[in-house]
């Protein structure tokens, strides 16, 4: 072999030993940085909280009427501005005003009854004073009357006690049969003069004893008739039949009806706003359960998100910073801040939660419109 290539032979060979001497050494400290784990990036914060949202009427309802009837006009037209109270469609009010009519009849009919019956009432219990005190009169005069028993029962004691005497003194002249027949004659004639005397007594007795008990009778009338008088007095004085007053009330509380179902078959306006959709046509049938018109303030338009979740609800309150921009606008950006964030949230059927948060914008845009969608950006500090 020529020597040349003898040289580079063995220089290969030294280098190959190098290699693999260095290779080697290197391999276990690669090996350490292998099980040596990558440290994760640090999250960036967070700087905004961001939700969708729509453009809402501050103020705004759909009105039904108050009553059923079937629509006879509309008094706006859609477009209109209109002020509180004023009256937007009027039912046909024909049946309306036949109620009303025989409701107040009725009220009349029943008030002049009632009236009548008072007045018969009055008089019953003028005239029902007037047999009472007629009767107590009788009562008191009659027991003023009253015949007294006790002079009569005084003399037929002493009627009876002088009887006794004629009649003890007749029988001892009977016995002193020696004295002539002409004094024993005397003391007989004294004791008849004395039965007849007692007897009188006697009767005049019964006689008043007679008239005590026709009296008492007549006063036991006359007594049950006072009470008979007091207690229909008594119940005069309770008033008219209930029932005439009761319905008086239920025919006033028809005619109240009447009268509120006659006024709320014209639709007036309960706030400031334009007339944005009249739902129903001229004989169309309306009532509490349908939308007549919708109505709403367009001057005072802010925004109402829709999609706000449970995170970004807590992190935004009343007064937070918001910038809005709006689908419908390429280049409009407009500021506000939020005014109200909802107590409680909202379960969508997916099972998610979320908060209505209401934006007022810092200057109001007249190109905005209800219904328009919005995105809103509220950032954080």
């Amino acid at each position: 072999m020529k020597p040349r290539r003898l040289l580079l032979v063995a220089g290969g060979l030294i280098v190959i030993v190098t290699l693999l001497g260095v290779g080697s050494a290197l391999l276990p400290r690669l090996a350490g940085q292998a099980d040596t784990p990558t440290p994760e990036p640090e999250p960036l914060a967070v700087v905004a909280v961001r939700a969708r949202g729509e453009v809402v009427p501050a103020a705004w309802a759909d009105l039904s009427f108050g009553t059923e009837g079937a629509l006879e006009t509309w008094l706006v037209d859609e477009g209109d501005v209109v002020e509180a109270g004023t009256p937007l469609a009027r039912l046909d009010t024909a049946t309306l005003e036949l109620s009303l009519e025989d409701a107040r009849q009725a009220l009349e009919t029943a008030e002049l009854a009632l009236t009548q019956a008072q007045a018969e009432h009055e008089r019953q219990l003028g005239d029902a004073q007037l047999s009472l005190d007629v009767a107590d009169a009788r009562l008191v005069q009659t027991r003023a009357q009253f015949p007294s028993l006790d002079a009569a029962e005084v003399r037929l004691q002493a009627a009876t006690e002088a009887e006794a005497r004629a009649r003890t003194e007749y029988d001892k002249a009977v016995h002193r049969y020696w004295e002539p027949d002409d004094v024993t004659e005397g003391y007989r004639l004294e004791h008849e003069a004395a039965i007849d005397a007692r007897q009188l007594a006697q009767a005049e007795v019964d006689t008043v004893r007679a008239e005590q008990y026709a009296s008492s009778q007549e006063l036991l009338v006359l007594e049950k008739e006072v009470e008979r008088s007091r207690i229909a007095l008594a119940w005069l004085e309770r008033g008219t039949d209930p029932l005439l007053a009761r319905e008086v009330e239920r025919a006033r509380l028809v005619v109240m009806q009447a009268e509120a179902d006659l006024e709320a078959a014209t639709l007036v306006a309960p706030f400031d706003g334009t007339v944005v959709t009249c739902y129903l046509r001229p004989y169309d049938q309306a009532g509490s359960g349908v939308v007549a018109v919708a109505l709403a303030d367009l001057g005072a338009l802010h925004i109402e998100t829709t999609d706000l979740d449970e995170w970004g609800a807590a992190k935004i309150a009343a007064g937070s910073a918001a910038e809005v921009s709006f689908t419908a606008f390429d280049d409009k950006t407009l500021t506000g801040h939020v005014t109200e964030v909802a107590l409680r949230g909202e379960r969508l059927s997916s099972g998610d939660v979320v908060y209505r948060a209401v934006v007022e914008l810092d200057v109001p845009d007249p190109d905005l419109r209800w219904g328009m969608t919005a995105r809103l950006t509220f950032p954080l500090e």
